[in-house]
């Protein structure tokens, strides 16, 4: 066989390859995008994390990532309480993600890849990576920025890998698979439709619902109606009670506490 045909089927296997893989995650069910930033003490009876594996279980056809953020990313040394927690998610079905802030491209990549090492060396069990702070300018050189990180990730073997840029995402992004999955809403109102769909020159639409993620807060009560609605547009969701105000000490971090709102969003979910 010539090199030009060996080359010609590498690329039809790859191609076959995306194909399938397009075809599976065009037909996944929507599930839970749990920023769970809260210490695991005590954890065979930690109640946060127990609620969260007693409705995995319970829901187990809803697909539920939990993202894990020891200190702004893994930390310096093994946590064993994190190892345990770690263990436990993926006992009971969760897949897990590490943390990693990107700075908004201003973290330098070598600094974004010793954490990403770091988190396989102390929790060699995780699945994927969840990078913070998304650079989300609508440049070239910002999408190779970011798709530099991906690819280190998956050099690493991480899969997913979810960014998360807190704003509108531009479609060059998810052209090129800067990320498996990009969060295009984190707000503490839900997203209209229309930005969930992404319908506009520059925009999202052309891109599968399985590459999206909305992350909602301050919500005293769950609109399942407005799940029902987001669920045309994205696969990955979460909708919290927790409060962020910016440069209010009290209120710092929207994902400290565990949302209220878990089992109805579940039942939302399989119905």
């Amino acid at each position: 066989m010539s090199i030009a045909q060996e080359s010609l089927v590498t690329s039809g296997e790859s191609r076959l390859a995306a194909n399938q893989r397009f075809h599976l995650q065009a037909s996944e069910k929507m599930g839970l995008l749990i920023p769970l930033y809260i210490y695991p003490a005590n954890i065979h009876t930690n109640a946060d994390y127990n609620r969260v594996m007693e409705l995995k279980r319970k829901y187990s056809e809803v697909p539920f990532w939990v993202v894990l953020n020891p200190a702004s990313g893994p930390g310096n040394a093994i946590n064993a309480n994190y190892t345990k927690a770690i263990d436990r998610l993926i006992g009971a079905g969760c897949v897990v993600l590490g943390y990693v802030p990107t700075g908004y491209g201003k973290t330098p990549i070598d600094n974004v890849r010793k954490d990403m090492a770091a988190w396989r060396e102390m929790y060699p069990r995780i699945h994927g990576i969840f990078f913070d702070e998304m650079i989300y300018d609508d440049t070239a050189s910002a999408v190779d920025h970011q798709t530099s990180l991906n690819a280190i990730a998956r050099e690493l073997g991480y899969w997913p890998t979810v960014a998360n840029p807190g704003a509108d995402t531009p479609g060059r992004y998810f052209a090129a698979d800067a990320a498996d999955v990009i969060v295009i809403h984190e707000a503490d109102h839900w997203p209209t439709q229309a930005k969930l769909h992404g319908d506009y020159f520059g925009g999202y639409s052309d891109y599968p619902p399985a590459s999206r993620a909305t992350l909602m807060y301050g919500q005293a009560t769950c609109d399942t109606l407005a799940i029902k609605m987001s669920q045309r547009y994205t696969r990955w969701i979460y909708v919290t009670q927790d409060t962020y105000k910016p440069g209010d000490q009290a209120h710092p971090n929207p994902w400290d506490q565990l949302s209220i709102h878990l089992e109805i969003i579940c039942k939302a979910l399989t119905k």
